[in-house]
């Protein structure tokens, strides 16, 4: 039996408070929704047909829409003659310079298949092969084209060893490369993520994979990169080696998305998922409720999004067969996620965990804190308060704010934690 679609309400066939990035390969969240962003989405098109390789960086604040900006972007790169897909290379602090430089070989013959479903030859067979043993060995991601190791998981089996790849791949990603401008490819764009939330040393050891396959890889003619993850870590991994500093251009960072266009993003989902055209769609909240999510959460798009879709479906449950949806209000949505962030926060925190961050809250929600300021306020060791703030940060309760120079770094409650307290 069909469940119902409380969103059929407002006349809308789904929530139009969805926070998957938007992709160029998908029907249901396309990119044609993508609102805002023209002068970044411009300067990283520039840099990158400007020479015949580039390295660029965007950061940002988790949720704000650094993910979707890159898929935009790989968007129009396409159109405009280079190779890319819709998929995401992982960078992370574990593995080797092996696996990463592995996983920018299967980016690369990714690539090369969804933009060329033709791709043939003695480069891609090579190609090929490497990058089956590869992800064999547990080091691949999802896989476009022909399917083998889908999903990234680890498998065993038999492959070629590691060091197959040492000495091989830089040379198979170079045929690949010129394999692609041979056939009239600008260039490959390939778009690496995940730098987000790390600890410092994890994002460090990023910092040194990417060092260790600069000369290798890097600077390959025809290879276009784009590293992205939060601020601080993007600064980290594309700075700390001056070899690296020397050949990334300086990091695009993202400020929040203006109220204006967040409005206008709205408008734009609900038209894309008009479910009657005889009658208009109407908005499921209203225009107050914006404002406010949009003050609590500090341009987290994503958050905001969740704290929407989260509270309105609550609220839809409770509409009796037959009845009227009127757009949500400020009091009803806020009474709805307070108790409902509350009672979440407490389970993945545990008393004590949940004591510390009303204790934060009863001081002023807004504040912004130190570790020093959060020792003295919670009354324990340091340790204890680097310990407390990472179990935070996972639960979403608490952001750290970018660094400035040698200064503490500076935490402050998302809207979830917000919203709760």
């Amino acid at each position: 039996m069909a469940l119902p679609n409380l969103w059929g309400l407002y006349n809308l066939r789904s929530s139009p408070f969805f926070q998957a990035t938007l992709r160029q390969d998908t029907e249901v969240t396309p990119l044609s929704l993508f609102v805002g962003r023209e002068r970044e989405r411009q300067l990283l098109l520039t840099t990158i047909g400007g020479s015949r390789s580039s390295r660029q960086a965007v950061a940002g604040r988790p949720g704000i829409g650094k993910t979707t900006l890159v898929q935009a972007v790989k968007a129009d790169a396409l159109a405009a003659g280079y190779w890319t897909s819709a998929e995401i290379i992982p960078v992370t602090a574990e593995g080797s310079s092996e696996d990463l430089l592995g996983r920018l070989l299967s980016g690369a013959y990714d690539a090369v298949l969804a933009s060329h479903p033709g791709a043939g030859g003695p480069a891609v067979e090579t190609a090929q092969q490497l990058v089956r043993s590869f992800r064999l060995r547990g080091g691949g991601f999802n896989v476009s084209g022909l399917g083998f190791g889908a999903g990234g998981s680890r498998t065993e089996g038999g492959s070629t060893p590691p060091s197959a790849l040492v000495l091989d791949g830089p040379r198979v990603l170079r045929d690949m490369l010129a394999y692609a401008l041979g056939e009239g490819a600008a260039g490959v764009l390939l778009h690496l993520n995940n730098l987000e939330n790390l600890s410092e040393a994890d994002v460090r050891r990023a910092a040194d994979l990417l060092r260790s396959i600069r000369d290798q890889v890097l600077l390959l003619d025809g290879l276009h990169l784009v590293v992205v993850g939060t601020t601080d870590a993007v600064r980290t991994v594309v700075q700390t080696h001056t070899q690296i500093r020397s050949v990334f251009s300086d990091p695009v960072v993202l400020e929040p998305l203006a109220l204006s266009k967040v409005g206008q993003l709205l408008e734009n989902r609900y038209e894309a998922l008009h479910l009657d055209p005889s009658a208009p769609w109407r908005s499921p909240v209203e225009e107050a409720v914006v404002e406010q999510l949009y003050r609590l959460f500090r341009g987290d798009l994503r958050g905001m999004l969740k704290a929407l879709e989260d509270g309105i479906t609550a609220l839809l449950g409770l509409t009796p067969p037959g009845g009227e949806a009127e757009p949500v209000g400020l009091d009803d949505l806020l009474l709805v996620l307070r108790t409902r962030n509350q009672r979440e926060l407490q389970d993945q925190l545990g008393e004590s965990g949940w004591e510390r961050l009303a204790a934060w809250g009863e001081v002023d929600p807004a504040s912004v804190q130190t570790q020093a300021d959060l020792v003295e306020l919670w009354n324990i060791k340091q340790p204890s308060v680097s310990q407390t703030l990472q179990q935070l940060i996972e639960a979403g309760a608490v952001e750290p704010l970018p660094r400035r120079g040698r200064d503490a770094i500076q935490y402050l409650l998302t809207g979830t934690a917000r919203l709760a307290l």
